[in-house]
Order: structure tokens, then sequence, then C-alpha cells
């Protein structure tokens, strides 16, 4: 409504009267004091029609700004195209979440039974399942012997060689896919192999030779040693049918077959029959000498 009425009164003020407008003489006719006075008559109401004309636009410009700022108050309008942010600075509406469907509980069973013949150096594991492993294990350099001197790891475990002895030693194997050389090193010092291949890993010393040690590397994490009259429970085995094999140091190993099921355990036995070390070389291939610390 205010805007309304502030264009009327431009519109007004815009019309000039008819006798502002300037009347001239007839050009043969001269000049008199009267035409002089006539026409600053006229000048003096053009110019307080002017006057009147800049009052009423800067009335309306007023009028005008007021509008617009009760137009940008918030809830009165929506605000102009050009008051709107561009499409890609609106933050997008957040995508639904696919519920990920859970996966089915592999079923287990477990594997119970006897080893005879192991020395209580005995190992039983799972040689069908193969994965891998991040794990550390330790074998020790301790009164000049491997400490465990049987170690059981998973495919891919770092095996640490710590010398906890006062003399050198050098830890080494000749066995395929696993050999490794780690030098002498003195104690307090340690080094390491990561075991990446399964099988039996033979770990000597170059410097003394009554140092020997085995390091079984299984396939994967499902194995156990048997107490030391030979029972064994293997559990957590998934359920099918799967290739058990018992081992110790110097013997033979003994396979067999089975299928686990989630209800009684399965039961297996395996008797071994272990041989006797015989000599062995150092890692240059030559005898051990009369090296005695």
């Amino acid at each position: 409504m205010r805007s309304c009425q502030a264009l009327a009164c431009l519109a007004m003020a815009f019309a000039l009267p008819s006798e502002a407008t300037a009347d001239p003489s007839p050009p043969d006719r001269p000049v008199t004091q009267a035409d002089l006075d006539r026409l600053e008559q006229k000048l003096e109401a053009q110019q307080r029609t002017l006057d009147r004309l800049l009052q009423l636009n800067e009335q309306y410009l007023r009028q005008l700004v007021g509008l617009l700022s009760e137009a940008r108050q918030p809830g009165t309008s929506e605000p102009s195209a050009a008051d709107r942010k561009p499409a890609r600075d609106e933050p997008k509406p957040a995508e639904p979440r696919v519920a990920a469907k859970p996966r089915p509980a592999t079923r287990t069973g477990a594997i119970t039974g006897k080893v005879t013949g192991g020395g209580g150096e005995a190992l039983v594991y799972v040689d069908d399942i193969v994965t891998t492993s991040r794990g550390v294990a330790a074998m020790n350099q301790e009164g000049k012997q491997f400490k465990p001197r049987v170690l059981a790891v998973p495919k891919g475990t770092r095996v640490d060689f710590p010398n906890r002895d006062a003399v050198f030693h050098n830890v080494f194997s000749m066995t395929p896919n696993n050999s490794f050389d780690l030098g002498s090193y003195q104690q307090g010092a340690s080094k390491s192999v990561t075991m990446t291949k399964p099988g039996v890993v033979t770990v000597y010393c170059n410097l003394h030779s009554q140092m020997i040690g085995y390091i079984l590397v299984t396939p994967s994490a499902l194995f156990t040693q048997p107490a030391e009259d030979g029972a064994f429970r293997l559990p957590n085995i998934p359920v099918g049918h799967h290739r058990i094999v018992a081992w110790a140091p110097n013997a033979k190993p003994m396979i067999a077959e089975v299928d686990v099921t989630e209800g009684e355990p399965a039961a297996l036995e395996f008797a071994l029959k272990r041989g006797h070390v015989g000599p062995h070389t150092n890692k240059d291939g030559m005898a051990y000498g009369s090296y005695k610390d």
C-alpha cells in the first residue's frame, strides 16, 4: 500500500502546470521589463517545482528501502533467485545406509585323541586349511641351547632369535625353501626370520654343534601340542572332511583323514616312531672344529 502511494505522489509531481512552460514572445516585439519580471516569476515557480520533486523522490526512496527491509525479514516472503545460494553449496541429503547382511556363522567341531612315541615333543595340526599369520614368536639362545627346542608357528609368522648367552651365536638353517644365515651376534642382540613355507625347519648354530632346534611351520593356526601323556584336543575345526597330521622331531609324520561334525568330537590316535639324531656339518658344509666357547 505504501509503495503505491509513493508512486502516485511521484506521478503527480511530474505533472507540471501548463503555465510553467515558457511562452516565448513573438520575435518581432521588443522585450520589456514586464516580460523580464514575468520570466523571472516563471523560473522561480519551476525552481519550487523541482525542489518539491526532489523532496518527493527522497521520500519515495525512504519508503522503498523500508519495504525491502520488511521483505527480507524471516518468514515474510520467499527469497529471490538472486538471494539463493548456488545449488552446489546446499548440503546434499545423506544417502541411506544399507545394512550389511550378517555372515553365516561357521560351524565348527573338535578332534580329540592321543599321540604315542612323541617323547613330549609331538605336534598335531590340520593340513588342508591354509591361512597366513602376522604373528611373532621367539626361539631363544640360552645355555648354548635353543629354547624352546621345538616351536610350532603358523605360516607367515616372524620368529625372533635373541641371544641370552655371554658368547656369540650364529643361527642358520639349510632347510630347502626356508634356509637362512643370521651371522654372528653377541649377547643382548636379536635377529629374526619370517617363515613363509609350511614344513619343518631345522635350526643350528654355526659355533656350537650341540645346538639344534626345530620349527614346524603349519599351514594355519589350527595346531596343538599334546600333553605329556600324549592326549590332545584340537578345537574350532570347520565342519567337514579334513586331513590331520601328527609330527615329532626325527619321526616320520603320520596322516589321518577324519570327518568333523558339530556333535561329538572326532577321535584319532597316532603312533610315532622316532629315530636318532645324526651328525651335521656347519653352514659351510664342514665338520665342526674344537671351538669350546
